[in-house]
């Protein structure tokens, strides 16, 4: 174990790990009606320049408590620098995915795709071994999260809308930032590395950040903060921060399985605060999806 996961040592790939794991997938589940809401106050561009900052901030008062000091990632930069840009490019068709399509149809795609993507990227760049048991949780979580949407329901023109290619686009780019995390473990902990990476990514997308109405997140009401807050402090903050943690402990893929749990979060929160009825496709799904994690993990 690397000298600068000092603090990865108290949760290596324990129990306390995995649980903060399911916690975090299902801030991000919540994260993606959250992320609906936002979306009709403002554009993509102005919410991903506020939602790293409040991300970065988070970062401070943690690194603090911990005492983790705030080290120029320098042998790692490179690694830093194009998981930002992948975590841009993520935000972007994130935000903008929400605002055109379906909010609940992300929810699925992305934590089901990405996991795939991330094990193919890992396997072309560590040269890491495949067990069958991998491709059958992989399967499981994919059809886990097609029960889940009730793919049956949708015809070809409407999966193929352009608001849903946005999302199709944001789990490809997400895998990319989720291997570039695991090659940093070396140098950086989870917690400097997130800094680091939201600093990045905030001077990334300062450039198409309209400056002139930059001030405006702070006139809006607080159904907009409260959502807000969860995408960004949250779901950025805390999630994203625990997501990069496990990868750096148990590696990318096994982490990337246990997304299968976003969509059981993602319905379940519909269910809860849009007063959807419970399925049996939910069921049915989730414990798909929740297998799936289980196999991939087992030794």
């Amino acid at each position: 174990m690397s000298k600068y996961s000092t603090w990865s040592i108290t949760f290596n790939s324990t129990t306390k790990l995995y649980i903060a794991l399911v916690m975090a997938m299902f801030i991000w589940g919540i994260s993606w009606p959250s992320a609906k809401i936002v979306g009709r106050y403002a554009d993509a561009d102005l919410l991903m320049f506020w939602r790293f900052v409040i991300g970065a901030m988070t970062m401070l008062p943690i690194m603090y408590l911990l005492k983790i000091n705030a080290n120029f990632p320098r042998k790692s930069f490179r690694y830093v620098l194009i998981a930002a840009i992948c975590l841009v490019g993520y935000n972007y068709n994130y935000l903008k995915g929400t605002q055109i399509g379906m909010a609940g149809l992300g929810g699925v795609i992305v934590p089901t795709l990405s996991p795939l993507v991330t094990l193919i990227l890992a396997i072309a760049t560590f040269n890491q071994k495949v067990h069958k048991k991998d491709i059958i949780g992989i399967l499981f979580g994919i059809i886990g999260g097609l029960i889940l949407l009730e793919i049956w329901k949708f015809n070809f023109q409407d999966l193929s809308k352009s608001g849903n290619l946005y999302f199709i686009i944001a789990a490809v780019v997400w895998a990319g930032a989720t291997i570039c995390t695991q090659k940093a473990k070396s140098e950086l902990n989870a917690v400097n590395f997130s800094l680091w990476l939201y600093l990045v990514a905030i001077i990334i997308v300062l450039p198409i950040t309209p400056l002139s109405s930059i001030m405006n997140v702070f006139s809006f009401d607080w159904i907009f903060w409260i959502n807000f807050l969860v995408i960004s402090a949250l779901s950025l903050g805390f999630g994203t921060t625990i997501f990069f943690l496990a990868t750096m402990n148990i590696g990318s893929h096994k982490t990337s399985s246990f997304m299968y749990v976003v969509p059981i979060s993602a319905v379940g929160s519909s269910v809860l605060f849009l007063a959807e009825p419970l399925a049996l496709s939910t069921t049915l799904g989730g414990g798909l999806a929740i297998f799936g994690v289980y196999l991939i993990n087992q030794k």
